[in-house]
């Protein structure tokens, strides 16, 4: 059971410190926990797929081994996050023109 919790809510630990050190924003503690979140969800996300498609492993049993596996590649995942974050902001920009096409009388 520890090991499981482990697996899934260190490395998001790992990916909220490395925003911290890419951002260098304080946010309050609402705002760090919706970013804890997100992190615990994708970062799961990502590493889930990873291991299941491409590793084609189906079920996890958390032995020494697999845990080690899983963390290293989740630890990886969420250093890579933030940064790729980091890039989309500021290489990204999403624009809206609203047109009112009705004529006044």
């Amino acid at each position: 059971m520890i090991n499981q919790l482990m697996c899934i809510l260190l490395p998001s630990l790992i990916s909220l410190k490395t925003y911290d050190k890419i951002f260098g924003e304080e946010k309050n503690i609402r705002k760090r926990i919706e970013i804890y979140l997100k992190y615990v969800l994708f970062v799961n996300l990502i590493s889930y797929a990873i291991t299941a498609y491409i590793f084609k492993v189906v079920e996890f049993v958390y032995t020494s081994r697999f845990i080690v596996k899983y963390l290293v590649l989740s630890i990886i995942v969420g250093v890579l996050l933030p940064i790729i974050e980091k890039v989309i902001k500021d290489n990204v920009e999403i624009g809206f023109k609203v047109e009112n096409n009705e004529e006044k009388d």
